[in-house]
């Protein structure tokens, strides 16, 4: 902007930048005089709440008239750009002054600053950054406060967001560091501060970085002046700490006083300076051997001793620019007696570069004394893994081996931690030794661990019983025994205290929000009796209590471990946490020492249907929220997808693309998925879950007639995955708990009838056919990892690698090239045949999935030149979780 002209005035050089503006020295054109020019920064837009803040910037500050204020000349609006024009002033900041102050001329500088606040309080003005760097010294000598930037009108809307901070690390008061209402007692307290360091060349509160600060600030006393400085008499050194009491009842309670105090201080210690022998000073103090503080001399009065602050509770919430403050403290709480009885709230964020792995209702653990947190992050290339972050702690470490880990829980020794992975429970301890495989589970559910070294499990979806296995390693063995009439499917178990008893969810399928969940208490030895309590989400006992979610709300409810029994009402503690319903998963953890972290729940991400090119460009056509499953119709002029509505549950709509009109197909209360067009355009078909049973259902494509159940699979999942280009077979998915997944057909001519294609010891899955309908692809893990493979349809032969690092979720395009997932990037390979040898082409990558948007669903046009998607923006709104430690208070004081 230097040598532009905005409205009348001539940009000559810029002079800072801060969090509220850009500042320019310019030349008034029309009044022919050097002011500065403020403008917002550029990322800021209209409407925004900085734009608000900065208007009032102009308005507070416009109609303050005092020689120790910076004069606003007012606020101006140019091609778009808002700015204020103020006077300009030439000379440093008292950053740049204050160590080679004297104590007169800290003095002076103090007054001035105080009949400046002064002036601005009586208008009902706080500035609430009062700090060095706003302190101006004019060559004339005066000093001037700057930039009411952060300026709160008494009486006026809050424009900042509840519970947030705002000042600087070191100069803000008690108050402020707690985000809490700020008033014209707040600024005493950084003058205090600035006064202080005058004084004394040192800063009042000190820590090796701004949490530490924080902490001290609000719960530690700063020692007198004059035992840094024993020339400092005990009259100015009161006036100083009264500036930095702690409650702002018992601060200095205008700035106006503290003017005329320290002014009433320079007077008499003027007059007496040349009469007076010796100072009076405070006696130093020392402790004594019993930790009390004595005077060392008996001659003069002992002064009144530093108040010794109690730890408070302090409310931390999101957003806040010393979100470090929560951990720091955190850090102390846990570096101390549980027994303090602090009640702290703090946010914790993932790792830089990663964000929170949210997904089926949150991946994270709290160790058994509540000091440690286990929890998933993703990086930029997709990668899933887990990460351990002691609470005393600002890092995070991530622990290896633990790629696509999901619901981890720990040992009770807090030594190791158990997870799922790749169809495996797994363990791995905090030593660094690489992952053990504990037992296959093919869609683990949750786990707990017992002080008996007894692992128990939730093994897979459809199981209606929990099942047990050694920590060591074994075989899985049913712990309960329902049948499959069972209402529930059990979810999520923790142990109580004894180490034989658990808690679970019972799960009674639908996907949604209202679908009914039931809690129960379970016995080891298969016990089971189901829990009074109205709740949607997975339970943890903590403290005398059991925690759960109703919707989005996290409630306690009082139990008694010993008699099993429910002991009070349930009581509120939070509202709007993170539920997954379709598990019944609540993104929260609860230790059983009185810790507990959660997720909030986001706003609905943006999820849009198109286009996407072979470069990854995307054409953007309508809204839409596909989940499970999406596919193109035969003429790629219409897209068939589940979408899940506003109760959670699944079905299935059709986008037409040519008119872009989306028209519901589907109005099961139970959730329609995976739909597949029949080569021929005529008919859908898809899955319909009811609980634990899969059905194949199809209709008319034009949605004419009623629905053919052509596949009823009893307590098993089988999941559509490809119609062979005749339209007589079908490829599916199947996941049982005997043989984890593998890869079965079915012919439409003869429905109801299942033949298996490819099962062995590892996993196959999402099968696709080739053009031709003789082949096939898909994924598996025999070589430890997923890969994608091809073998032959209809007869036995082997098999071919067609990945080269990774791969997953393959797709046969109707152009003889494969395209396949890995680390969240498109890659494709062509395949080509001599005989019934296959060739392929080293796979080469087309585009990236990862980054501002995800795909949750696809499809190739029949040129494979570009795909049909949804693609959804990532919310990271959520990317932080917050902590309460002594979160039972909560409970007991409602």
């Amino acid at each position: 902007m230097i040598g532009q002209v905005i409205s009348h005035y001539k940009i000559l050089e810029k002079l800072g930048e801060g969090g509220m503006g850009v500042v320019y020295k310019a030349q008034d054109t029309n009044l022919d005089r050097l002011v500065a020019l403020k403008f917002l920064p550029e990322h800021v837009s209209a409407g925004s709440g900085e734009l608000e803040r900065f208007v009032q910037e102009a308005k507070a500050a416009a109609g303050l008239n005092h020689p120790n204020i910076c004069t606003i000349y007012g606020i101006e609006e140019s091609e778009g750009k808002n700015f204020i024009a103020m006077e300009f002033v030439d000379g440093q900041t008292l950053q740049e002054k204050k160590s080679s102050l004297s104590m007169k001329q800290a003095l002076d500088v103090g007054i001035q600053i105080a009949e400046g606040l002064a002036a601005a309080h009586e208008k009902g003005i706080v500035h609430r950054d009062i700090k060095p760097e706003n302190i101006m010294f004019r060559k004339d000598g005066r000093v001037q406060i700057m930039d009411f930037g952060l300026a709160k009108l008494r009486g006026a809307s809050r424009l900042t967001k509840e519970g947030s901070t705002v000042g600087t690390a070191g100069y803000m008061s008690p108050e402020q560091v707690q985000g809490q209402d700020t008033d014209n007692k707040s600024d005493i307290f950084s003058l205090g501060v600035l006064l202080y360091e005058m004084l004394t060349g040192q800063p009042p509160f000190k820590g090796m970085h701004e949490t530490a600060i924080a902490y001290e600030i609000v719960n530690v006393d700063s020692p007198p002046l004059s035992s840094l400085k024993p020339e400092i008499p005990p009259e100015l050194d009161a006036i100083v700490l009264d500036c930095l009491e702690k409650d702002p009842k018992e601060r200095t309670q205008s700035a106006g006083q503290v003017a005329l105090e320290l002014k009433r201080y320079r007077r008499e210690s003027s007059r007496s300076r040349a009469s007076r022998i010796t100072a009076a000073r405070p006696i130093p103090r020392s402790a004594s051997p019993s930790g009390q503080t004595i005077a060392q001399t008996a001659e003069e009065p002992m002064p009144a001793p530093t108040k010794q602050w109690p730890i408070k509770t302090i409310l931390f919430a999101a957003g806040i620019p010393l979100a470090g403050i929560a951990g720091y403290l955190l850090s102390l709480l846990f570096a101390s007696s549980p027994a303090s009885g602090l009640t702290v709230r703090a946010t914790i964020a993932p790792p830089p570069g990663h964000l929170l792995f949210n997904d089926f209702g949150g991946y994270m653990a709290l160790s058994p004394d509540g000091s440690q947190l286990v929890f998933g992050a993703v990086d930029s290339n997709g990668n899933a893994r887990l990460w351990l972050r002691p609470l005393a702690s600002a890092d995070a470490k991530l622990i290896s081996g633990t790629e696509g880990a999901s619901y981890p829980f720990w040992s009770p020794d807090g030594k190791e931690i158990a997870f799922f992975s790749n169809t495996k429970l797994r363990k791995v301890d905090l030593l660094g030794s690489p992952p053990l495989d504990i037992a296959d589970v093919p869609q683990g559910r949750g786990g707990a661990w017992s002080q008996n070294g007894t692992i128990i499990v939730s093994p897979i979806i459809g199981e209606r019983n929990l099942f047990s296995v050694p920590a060591g390693g074994g075989d899985l063995k049913p712990i309960t025994s329902f049948d499959s009439t069972a209402k529930y499917y059990p979810r999520f178990p923790v142990f109580l205290p004894d180490g034989d008893h658990f808690i679970y969810v019972g799960y009674a399928g639908g996907g949604s929000v209202a679908a009914t969940t039931g809690a129960f208490v379970g016995s080891l030895d298969g016990t089971v009796k189901e829990l009074p309590l109205r709740g949607t989400s997975n339970l943890f006992y903590s403290a005398g209590y059991l925690l759960y979610l109703r919707e989005n709300t996290l409630i306690a409810q009082a139990f008694d471990p010993s008699s099993l029994e429910l002991t009070g009402d349930p009581v509120p503690i939070d509202k709007g946490l993170q539920l997954y319903p379709a598990r019944a998963k609540g993104s929260f953890a609860v230790s059983p020492n009185d810790v507990i972290v959660y997720v909030r729940d986001t706003q609905e991400p943006e999820s849009r249907l198109g286009w996407i090119d072979r470069n990854g460009r995307f054409t953007n056509l309508a809204p839409g929220r596909p989940r499970l499953g999406g596919i193109l119709s035969p003429e790629g002029t219409k897209f068939a997808y589940s979408e899940q509505d506003e109760q959670s549950n699944d079905d299935i709509w059709i986008y037409d693309i040519k008119r872009n009109i989306k028209t519901r197909f589907t109005f099961s209360p139970e959730p329609d998925v995976f739909p597949f067009w029949t080569p021929d355009g005529n008919t859908i078909l898809y899955n319909r879950v009811h609980g634990s049973d899969w059905h194949v259902v199809a209709r008319s494509a034009d949605g004419t007639g009623g629905e053919r159940v052509l596949i009823e699979a009893k307590d098993t999942e089988l999941q559509l995955s490809s119609i062979s280009p005749n339209g007589h077979s079908i490829l599916f998915s199947q996941q049982t708990l005997a043989s984890g997944f593998d890869i079965v057909s079915g012919d439409l001519n003869r429905p109801g009838v299942i033949d298996t294609i490819l099962s062995t010891q590892f996993h196959e899955y999402q099968a696709t056919f080739s053009p031709d309908g003789k082949w096939i692809s898909y994924q598996s893990d025999a070589s430890g990892r997923p890969e994608v493979y091809i073998r032959h349809f209809s007869r036995e032969s082997e098999k071919w690698q067609v990945s080269t690092s990774g791969g997953s979720s393959p797709y046969w395009m109707r152009n003889g090239e494969i395209v396949f997932q890995t680390n969240g990037r498109v890659m494709v390979s062509r395949v080509t045949f001599t005989g019934d040898v296959p060739r392929f082409t080293v796979p080469a990558e087309l585009f990236s999935l990862t980054g501002e948007y995800n795909v949750s669903a696809w499809d190739a046009a029949a040129s494979g030149q570009r795909f049909f998607v949804a693609r959804t923006r990532n919310v990271q709104a959520a990317n932080e979780m917050t902590v309460i430690a002594n979160w039972h208070r909560m409970a007991e004081k409602r």
